[in-house]
């Protein structure tokens, strides 16, 4: 059926690929149903009270506070933390290797079969496929996060109006609020009731989440607190800020809805082209890496198709 068995073999692949994504999906999304209650909650179910609970928030995310290391571990330390996911040591190992694996494989199929290449390209894609993935991941929890944060704020804001102290009011977010914004307002009433200053406690917190709106709350109430005000009043303004952002951001992703696909017609276009020919005359390319010049011509090529990328995110990026 199939005259070349690569085909055959990536579609046997894509196929496993599929149904392991699909497993995976179902068995998240039971469990995300069947968990009703904070990460904050169950480590308070699981350890002795409140401050080993955050410890072990803390501990299974592997941060402790600021992190003020310039460096690249501490940069993907970072990365990791702002994912809310708890990856520890080994589990990094093995997901890097699977996706190492996945692209050895990958390379086999459809770039070469030199084993040098074979063996640089799997450790590009394994390496590179992780930090996107991270880089996903926390794009998402920060999409998650700043859709709660007006809520919470509003949460707050009545909790002051009716003459609580901010920091029960902060522990009334934690209790009332899903995840990932109860966890972490909670992790924030747990330090300053360990004796943390508010300011260095959120600072703390912008850390772990990495949102613009969040930054701007922490900078909004270390002025508060300084200048004095009303904070109901200063909180209530920022919600209905943070909303308007929100709408404004959604308007843009709407108008640069075309240059977004734009752009990836124009990434994989020449992808699908160089495999169609290749499926349909495989001598086509011959002369190519025959010549000498077959490296050269794709190595330009892909710096052409990774500028034009850079130059299209530019015009369809909005930062306001």
């Amino acid at each position: 059926m199939f005259e070349n068995p690569y085909v055959f073999y990536g579609l046997i692949f894509a196929a496993a690929l599929l149904s392991i994504d699909t497993l995976l999906r179902a068995v998240s999304t039971i469990r995300r149903a069947n968990s009703d209650v904070a990460n904050r909650l169950e480590a308070l179910r699981q350890t002795k009270g409140a401050e080993n609970a955050f410890g072990e928030l803390l501990k299974r995310r592997g941060i402790g506070g600021r992190d003020g290391e310039q460096t690249l571990g501490g940069w993907f330390n970072q990365l990791i933390a702002q994912t809310g996911r708890e990856y520890s040591m080994p589990r990094r190992i093995v997901s890097v290797a699977f996706l190492c694996l996945v692209g050895y494989i990958l390379g086999a199929l459809f770039v070469t079969q030199n084993t040098t290449y074979l063996v640089v390209f799997a450790l590009i894609f394994g390496f590179g496929s992780a930090i996107l993935l991270l880089i996903m991941m926390r794009r998402n929890r920060i999409k998650v996060f700043t859709a709660q944060l007006a809520p919470a704020i509003d949460i707050i804001v009545r909790s002051l109006n009716a003459g609580h102290p901010l920091t029960t009011s902060i522990a009334l977010v934690s209790r009332e609020m899903p995840d990932p914004i109860g966890s972490e307002f909670g992790i924030l009433s747990d330090q300053m009731t360990f004796g943390s200053e508010l300011e260095q406690a959120m600072l703390n917190m912008y850390d772990r989440v990495g949102a613009d709106e969040l930054n701007m709350v922490t900078v909004s109430v270390s002025v508060q607190r300084g200048t004095g005000g009303n904070l109901a009043e200063i909180l209530e303004n920022l919600a209905q800020m943070i909303r308007d952002r929100l709408m404004i951001r959604a308007k843009i992703r709407a108008i640069s809805a075309e240059g977004r696909i734009t752009a990836w017609i124009m990434l994989l276009f020449p992808f699908g082209l160089f495999y169609m020919l290749l499926f349909m005359v495989p001598v086509y390319f011959d002369p190519v890496w025959e010549s000498g010049y077959g490296g050269i011509v794709v190595g330009v090529c892909l710096a052409l198709i990774f500028f034009g990328m850079i130059v299209i995110r530019r015009l369809v990026n909005f930062d306001f």
